[in-house]
Parts: structure tokens; sequence; C-alpha cells
């Protein structure tokens, strides 16, 4: 996969190069975005292979620690980078249809199978699973409980620093969201473009993710 990435990289390279002059800048920019999200998936690619060469080497017991620390490094380094192409891909996918369906319809497909690949990549797999958290069991995908049981697979500490994350997370997203909406709002005064379903969308999003955080630590009911 990272062969057939790295030639696909450079054959973009190559087109861009050749058509540079004779597109549009917007055509450039969602083609260059296309690149960008290979060499994203390239990187993902040469980490999870380092991963998994580092995991079938023998290390002296002292440093078992700090090698397996290395191994979760470069295991969640890759997955930033897939989940970078994978936005990246979903924007280019949606930009590209509202500008350039008629236009460059193979740009915006190739935008839209590089978000299938980049989605698919998302999903855990068995070999890095194994390199983060070598206990860990994939729960069975039919269960009606998936999410709580693979929840379950993590220890207290893990936990912790899980959730930890995701509150640093919903803290952003809240004030995004909030700032986002008013500079819609100064954005349809003084461009004349209103942006009140986008405003209305965000507003209810905002409220979603502020009842959702709030009704989950709510105590449940004494029976």
């Amino acid at each position: 996969m990272l062969g057939i990435h790295t030639v696909i990289f450079l054959f973009g390279l190559f087109e861009l190069n050749s058509r540079f002059n004779d597109q549009l800048l917007e055509e450039n920019i969602l083609f260059t975005v296309n690149l960008l999200i290979v060499f994203c998936l390239i990187m993902a690619r040469f980490k999870i292979n380092k991963a998994i060469r580092g995991s079938l080497l023998e290390v002296k017991s002292e440093d078992e620690d700090d090698h397996q620390v290395e191994l979760e490094r470069k295991a969640y380094s890759a997955t930033v980078y897939i989940q970078v192409a994978f936005s990246l891909a979903t924007v280019a996918t949606l930009v590209g249809f509202i500008l350039l369906r008629d236009s460059q319809p193979s740009i915006v497909l190739v935008s839209f199978i590089l978000m299938a690949i980049s989605f698919l990549s998302l999903f855990p797999s068995d070999k890095i699973t194994k390199i983060t958290n070598p206990t860990f069991k994939m729960p069975d995908p039919a269960s009606k409980n998936y999410q709580q049981e693979y929840f379950d697979q993590f220890d207290d500490g893990e936990k912790y620093v899980m959730l930890k994350g995701l509150y640093k997370i919903y803290s952003f997203v809240s004030w995004g969201l909030f700032i986002l909406a008013f500079a819609l709002m100064y954005y349809s005064v003084f461009s004349g473009n209103s942006q009140i379903i986008s405003i209305i969308g965000i507003g209810i999003l905002f409220m979603f993710i502020q009842v959702s955080f709030t009704q989950s630590l709510k105590p449940n009911k004494v029976k």
C-alpha cells in the first residue's frame, strides 16, 4: 500500500505540473489538496509499517517500556495522519462538488475516492491495536453493545486519559461553534450573503452538544 500510494502521489505531482497553467485557481487548489491527502496516507502507512516492524524486534527488558511507548507514538501518529486525510478529503469532496462538478468532475471523483479510502483506514486493525494495547480484544461487530464492550477494554488509567482529552475537545468545539455563529452573522451583514441556514444548523448542533454532555453527567434514577 505504501508503494501504491507513493506511485499515485508522484503521478499526481506530474499531472498537476503539466496542467497547472491550464486550470483555474480553484481547480489547482482542489488538485493540490488531493495530493496532500495522498501524502497524509503515505505518512500514515509509513508510520504503521515502522510500528509493525518495531513490534517484531527483541529488546532488553530494561528498555521494554520505552520501546512500547515509542511503538504507541508511531501508531497514534499514523491515526492522526489518517484523520487529517479523511477531514481534508471530506471538505474537498463537498467543496469540489459545489464548484467543479460540471467543469472538472474527475477532481471531485478523486476526492470522493480518497475520502472512502481514508474512512476505511480509520477502522482499527488488529496489528495496530495489539501494539497500542497488547491485551485488547476486539468485540463482536454484531454485538448490540459494541461501543460499551469496546470502551470497557481499557483500564482506568486509559479511560482517564481518554475522558480528559474528550472534555478538552468538548470545550473547544463548544466555543468554536459559538464563535463561528457570530462570525457568520457578521459575514452575512457585511457581505450580503445570508448564512441564516448555517447559523441555525450551528445553533442546533451547539444545543445538542451542550444538552447531551449535561445529560451524561446526570445521576441515574435510584431504583
